[in-house]
């Protein structure tokens, strides 16, 4: 998906498929419609954000080499971690079940953040905590 010329659309399809899943339980208990799109089009918005302030910081900020497509298809397959919190969620209270989840997110974007600007292991850590940390305070600040 990485090395094709349509990258970004796979990525895309990932990123909204695994939203998609994510928001079932919700929807077995009735949540509207508008609610459950809402849902997968801030995962899209946001797998968007994220990957560009991780391409910004490592390509810009730490010289890595690649492109924003690139980040993008490499950042979409760290996606599917996330529907382990279904798995997790009946053991584990759901905050926790998303912190765990979302720590392996961050473990998998800097492989792919490594693979995608061609950054040393230290810079891509410093990109994709960077990034996260930025997508945090973004995300808090516009509620996505």
């Amino acid at each position: 998906m990485v090395l094709a010329t349509d990258g970004v659309a796979d990525g895309a399809l990932v990123v909204a498929a695994v939203h998609a899943l994510l928001i079932v339980p919700a929807a077995l208990r009735g949540v509207d419609l508008i609610s459950l799109v809402r849902f997968v089009l801030s995962g899209m918005f946001g797998w968007i954000i994220l990957s560009g302030l991780i391409y910004l910081i490592g390509r810009h900020g730490l010289d890595g080499y690649g492109s924003f497509q690139g980040v993008m298809a490499a950042s979409a397959i760290a996606y599917p971690v996330l529907l382990a919190s279904l798995i997790l969620e009946p053991f584990v209270v759901l905050f926790w079940a998303q912190m765990i989840v979302s720590a392996w997110l961050v473990l998998c974007l800097w492989v792919a953040t490594r693979v995608a600007l061609d950054l040393a292991r230290d810079k891509a850590a410093v990109a994709v905590v960077g990034g996260w940390v930025a997508w945090v305070i973004v995300s808090a600040l516009f509620r996505f």
